[in-house]
């Protein structure tokens, strides 16, 4: 059975003219990021997300927050 969840959206917030500032501020200090998505894959985070009962932002955080810890970072020689 496939639920219907088009009824949900993520509100990532708007961009000031300067990137220094968000347009709105968050008590959390969370800044918004646009980010595309495959339909199929933004579907099934909103149906994950209900299923556990938490925000998708919070999944998105969590999943990004654990794959930059794993990440290696190397610096490019300079040319």
């Amino acid at each position: 059975m496939v639920q219907d969840v088009s009824y949900l959206a993520i509100s990532w917030g708007s961009m000031a003219k300067s990137d220094k500032e968000p347009s709105r501020a968050r008590a959390d200090g969370r800044r918004p990021l646009l980010v595309y998505m495959q339909p199929e894959i933004v579907k099934n985070l909103k149906i994950s997300a209900l299923d556990e009962e938490r925000s998708a932002y919070e999944i998105v955080e969590e999943a990004v927050a654990e794959w930059l810890s794993t990440r290696k970072r190397s610096k490019k020689p300079k040319a």
